[in-house]
């Protein structure tokens, strides 16, 4: 099936989005209650991975954008609730 560069495009940044509210929720949580927090990532998980799987259904480019998208967000919700924790400590 032929994309066009327009819905590649649609379809990365409103995975971005999506997936960069999501972690900034379950940063939110993680930090308030850790047991709720952990069972919103497995929630979040599952539905990135199963945006995941869909995009790799419609293409390759697709898939693997997505894929590096979600990695690289995955890191910097990781930093920054290291970051958060840390402050939280030292107050």
């Amino acid at each position: 099936m032929d994309i066009s560069t327009g819905v590649y495009i649609i379809v990365f940044l409103s995975h971005l989005i999506i997936a960069s509210v999501a972690f900034a929720i379950f940063t939110s949580i993680y930090i308030k209650n850790r047991k709720k927090g952990l069972v919103s990532l497995i929630i979040i998980s599952l539905l990135l991975g199963s945006s995941l799987y869909h995009g790799f259904i419609a293409s390759i480019i697709m898939g693997i954008g997505m894929l590096i998208i979600f990695i690289c967000l995955s890191i910097c919700t990781y930093l920054n609730l290291q970051k958060k924790i840390k402050k939280e400590v030292t107050q």
